[in-house]
């Protein structure tokens, strides 16, 4: 009987590990909109693009078309790759729903957030900068 309940303990405490681990692995996560006001249609020249969930992510230049800034998103989540995975797609969901067609790299920058004091690991959050575009014809 003692041996079936030290089972089901540990049994508890790996599922906890696993779980807190995952959690802190993935971190929070925010992805958050500000609006641009003012004259802002751009001639673009061109870049490299990719396309993500129908938005255009310009990472290496500018559309290669007139565009107007409707603002900036900037996204922050943890640094590990459970995190990352969603970035791109959070991204283009807010631009989507803000009326982009793209989105143009501006910046990623890593900040140091804290020490795990059991582990001795390191914790960081990647913030993301993108600006939101429309297309203008």
């Amino acid at each position: 009987m003692t041996r079936f309940i030290t089972r089901k303990l540990m049994s508890s405490r790996t599922l906890f590990t696993v779980l807190f681990t995952a959690l802190v692995l993935c971190g929070c996560s925010s992805t958050n909109f500000t609006e641009y006001r003012g004259p802002a249609i751009v001639e673009g020249k061109g870049g490299t693009v990719r396309v993500v969930d129908g938005i255009d992510f310009w990472e290496n230049g500018e559309p290669d078309r007139k565009f107007k800034v409707l603002g900036v998103i900037d996204d922050s989540r943890g640094d590990g790759l459970l995190s990352r995975m969603g970035k791109d797609s959070a991204i283009a969901k807010v631009a989507r729903e803000r009326g982009g067609d793209g989105v143009i790299l501006s910046g990623s920058t890593r900040e140091f957030r804290g020490v795990d004091m059991n582990s001795g690991a390191a914790h960081y959050s990647r913030i993301t900068k993108v600006i939101v575009v429309k297309y203008v014809e």
